[in-house]
């Protein structure tokens, strides 16, 4: 399948952008979730939605396995499914070249849908799109950086910097919070909503 285009939309880039502000001083990871209408009828990744994973210890496989478990289903449910797998570095002029371990959780993700995306964040660039570093698996089984053109929804910018300015990351919750307190959800949807409302 030859893909049109990555869209991404204004609620997956903005907190994806707050799960970076939230812990500037951690590697931070998460989940990118796709339309599967839209993947199979416009041949189009259109990323409507992030999970943010973990900001210590990213590489804790018992607790991603849980974690997959979750978003899967709720993949299932809404009918979505996991396209994209996103890793910050903690040094911010780290390497934008993929880890081994994205690599490895990427492949997983890949079994899956062909069409998914690695997403390694250049923190000098952050909150931009350009921090947004995407690769796409070659046919040789290599992950190298993606040719397909990716669009933001209109206003990302206009919606996302009220939201830092009033420090809204600080409510966003990512997979560690919820293992610490299961009352707060990795849906994040108070923040949703006043995505939807900006």
């Amino acid at each position: 399948m030859s893909l049109k285009s990555i869209e991404i939309s204004c609620q997956a880039f903005t907190k994806l952008q707050l799960h970076l502000a939230k812990y500037p001083h951690c590697s931070v990871n998460g989940l990118m979730l796709a339309c599967q209408k839209k993947l199979a009828s416009e041949k189009i990744v259109h990323i409507v939605d992030i999970i943010p994973m973990f900001h210590q210890c990213l590489q804790l496989s018992p607790m991603l396995e849980i974690a997959l478990m979750h978003v899967d289903s709720h993949c299932d449910m809404n009918n979505l499914c996991i396209a994209g797998y996103y890793e910050a570095q903690e040094n911010l002029k780290a390497s934008t070249d993929p880890t081994p371990f994205s690599i490895r959780v990427a492949d997983k993700i890949f079994a899956n849908c062909a069409e998914a995306k690695l997403v390694m964040i250049d923190n000098t660039q952050v909150p931009t799109k350009q921090s947004l570093v995407l690769y796409e698996k070659n046919p040789d089984g290599k992950w190298k950086k993606c040719k397909t053109d990716v669009k933001l929804e209109e206003n990302c910018d206009e919606i996302l910097q009220p939201l830092m300015d009033r420090r809204i990351y600080r409510d966003l919750v990512d997979f560690d919070n919820h293992l610490d307190d299961i009352s707060q959800h990795w849906l994040n949807q108070p923040i949703n909503k006043l995505i939807v409302m900006s």
